[in-house]
């Protein structure tokens, strides 16, 4: 049975158009949403434990950034930035999340971190007010990784 020319040309193009529409979308490109959902969601839960911090106090605040430090840290992907009471009892605490991700594209394992600054505020005698902002990342951070450099940072909504 002889296949026909007309056949065989639209096999070709079909394959073509499926190897050229894969090719389209680097993989970047396919880890970099995946990345900065996974930022967002260590930041919202970092949110989450200073307003369910009790009792309400500035000790607990303290412990609970703390733990916060160490609950989302894993192989350095937490940095306290820094954190401070003022006087009139309000609270600030600044972190970098790093996420990193990575899948198999083309035979190839890939990788992809980017980085989210976020500052969080509040008066310690009322968690469930804690408030959350996009902070600009400072220079000098290290990367989550030694091969994988930070990719971009990202903000809490696109």
């Amino acid at each position: 049975m002889m296949i026909s020319r007309r056949v065989l040309a639209v096999v070709c193009g079909a394959i073509a158009m499926v190897t050229c529409c894969t090719a389209c979308t680097s993989p970047a490109d396919k880890l970099r949403p995946v990345a900065t959902k996974a930022a967002r969601a260590k930041a919202t839960g970092a949110l989450g434990q200073l307003r369910a911090t009790t009792p309400p106090t500035s000790e607990s605040i303290d412990r609970t950034i703390a733990e916060i430090t160490h609950d989302w840290n894993n192989g350095g992907s937490t940095v306290l930035l820094g954190n401070d009471f003022s006087p009139n009892g309000r609270f600030t605490a600044r972190y970098a999340f790093f996420a990193l991700v990575g899948d198999g594209f083309s035979g190839q394992y890939e990788q992809l971190a980017v980085r989210l600054c976020v500052s969080y505020s509040g008066d310690p005698r009322r968690p469930s007010a804690v408030e959350m902002a996009d902070l600009t990342c400072p220079s000098g951070l290290p990367d989550p990784s030694d091969s994988v450099p930070v990719d971009r940072e990202v903000k809490l909504a696109d």
